[in-house]
């Protein structure tokens, strides 16, 4: 039964993302995203670890070092500190949130629309020296389930590129966060450099698109007036990828090394064993059937996002910092 339902939900992902119409695909966006978490959260655990996002990276330090790195920057963006009540949006299974509350002591609660995500990011949670300040709850962060003004501080790690609605999603953020508070986000975009009647852009843009889930990526020229629209107030936004911030190693490294059974790097070549690897053990019923198209939607996920990287057409890292009105 759950291999059917596997196998049932890459159907249903991959008739929203070959609709073509964005107007349409929006309206199934957040049940398509939800369907992508159950199908991938494992695969992403097991090959990148408990945070789910890039990392600028210095010559000579390894990829969790410079994850830390990254997650410790929005904290001291934010200025996190023991008394803030903080929310993640679009928490996955809270890796940096727990990484967050042990440098700083804030108490942070997680948010997202997957359940599996939900107990996995609770269980891992309950093994965590800062049990006591952390939860993860289930929701949608288009109708944040807060009251309003409840929050000090939110920060939101590569997640708003899922929301359906860009000013929508900074306006329930801006209503939820206490007057005088700060947010900051790592946001995925694509850059000035990124054109729109270029065939071979758009085609790397689609399949960014449908390989993670997003309705529509915006530029970031869109993000920038989506966040004026809100009513909340810019206090910085930053390429960190073109600002060079420790960008000695190019962010879509990791990608290009691929993917594998302990971790989701591997060569090209090195892939398609994998593919072959996946096909026998799902015939054999050793993993779930529609174990092998997820690891396509992957795939095409991480080639576009390295040739996306490469043509500096699309940053998965533009910080930005807001604040809501005292």
């Amino acid at each position: 039964m759950r291999s059917e339902m596997q196998q049932q939900k890459v159907v249903e992902y991959n008739k929203v993302f070959s609709e073509k119409d964005y107007n349409k695909r929006t309206k199934k966006a957040q049940h398509a995203t939800d369907n992508f978490y159950d199908l991938i959260t494992k695969f992403y655990e097991r090959g990148w670890g408990e945070s789910f996002h890039f990392a600028p990276r210095y010559k000579g330090e390894d990829f969790k070092s410079s994850i830390l790195r990254h997650e410790y920057l929005l904290a001291s963006k934010l200025g996190l500190s023991e008394k803030d009540v903080v929310l993640d949006v679009g928490c996955g299974i809270m890796g940096p949130a727990r990484n967050l509350a042990r440098v700083s002591g804030a108490r942070i609660t997680g948010l997202t629309i997957n359940q599996y995500q939900v107990d996995r990011a609770n269980q891992l949670n309950s093994q965590s020296s800062v049990s006591h300040l952390l939860k993860s709850v289930q929701g949608d962060f288009m109708n944040i389930p807060f009251p309003d003004n409840t929050f000090d501080k939110m920060y939101a790690i590569e997640s708003l590129c899922h929301a359906p609605d860009m000013t929508g999603v900074y306006k329930q953020i801006l209503k939820k966060l206490k007057p005088g508070g700060r947010a900051a986000f790592y946001q995925w975009g694509m850059t000035d450099k990124y054109d729109p009647k270029n065939p071979e852009h758009v085609r790397i843009k689609e399949q960014i698109e449908y390989g993670n889930s997003i309705t529509k990526i915006k530029t970031l020229k869109e993000i920038d007036e989506a966040i004026k629209e809100s009513g909340l107030i810019i206090e910085e936004t930053t390429d960190l990828v073109q600002a060079n911030y420790g960008n000695n190693v190019p962010w879509y490294t990791t990608l290009q090394s691929g993917w594998s059974l302990k971790q989701i790097r591997q060569t090209k070549g090195s892939r398609m064993v994998m593919k072959q690897v996946f096909k026998t053990l799902e015939a054999l019923k050793v993993v779930k059937k529609g174990v092998v198209k997820t690891q396509h939607i992957l795939l095409v996920a991480a080639d576009a996002l390295v040739e996306a990287g490469k043509l500096e057409i699309f940053t998965p890292m533009y910080l930005v910092v807001v604040r809501k009105k005292k």
